[in-house]
């Protein structure tokens, strides 16, 4: 916990290639369903296209929410590379839309909280973080960014890596942040590969 970024332990590292693994391993799962979706098809009778139909939506959605997933891997190993970790920094809780919360300091104004969200998207009621906040195994959880833009959050160890940011730092369609952050935690947000705004 003493490394200048989280990236220098090897125990985020190790995570981080657990996280990859499994990712890579839900979007081939996913799509090695297609195959098996055709074949149940073309060996059923015609009528059970009632059946199969919703099955082929319900299976594109969960690989297009794996290979949003996946596709998350290189900028959160970038955001680990950058920032080190803060051991329980963040609380954690759970929304009535069934999504989670993250609450975390503001690093230049630490008497006030920075909230990042995940979940409440169809599909995402089973992931780890929703289920582990809902059930309250988990009230707070190691942070390593900044939340006025992007960060990882993980269970002590580190585990379960998650990426989380505001819509802001990621979206080209909206304004970057640029007030009340500081010069030097810009120039590191922007490493980190967060959209940022200039004064």
């Amino acid at each position: 916990m003493h490394e200048k970024t989280a990236w220098a332990d090897p125990a985020t590292r190790r995570a981080w290639r657990r996280t990859a693994v499994f990712r890579c391993a839900a979007v081939l799962g996913w799509m090695a369903g297609f195959p098996a979706w055709l074949f149940a098809v073309v060996m059923t009778p015609a009528w059970l296209l009632v059946v199969w139909m919703p099955v082929l939506f319900v299976g594109i959605w969960y690989a297009l929410l794996a290979a949003v997933a996946a596709s998350s891997l290189m900028g959160m190993r970038r955001v680990l590379r950058v920032y080190p970790w803060q051991a329980g920094i963040a609380e954690v809780r759970s929304k009535k839309n069934g999504s989670t919360q993250f609450l975390v300091p503001n690093p230049e104004r630490p008497e006030k909280t920075v909230g990042l969200g995940f979940g409440g998207v169809i599909g995402t009621g089973r992931h780890f973080w929703v289920r582990a906040v809902k059930s309250g195994q988990v009230t707070t959880a190691w942070f390593a960014g900044d939340p006025r833009y992007l960060g990882v959050m993980a269970t002590p160890g580190p585990r379960n890596l998650l990426q989380v940011a505001q819509r802001e730092a990621t979206d080209s369609r909206m304004s970057p942040r640029k007030r009340g952050v500081s010069p030097g935690a810009r120039a590191l947000a922007r490493a980190a590969g967060a959209r940022v705004g200039e004064d």
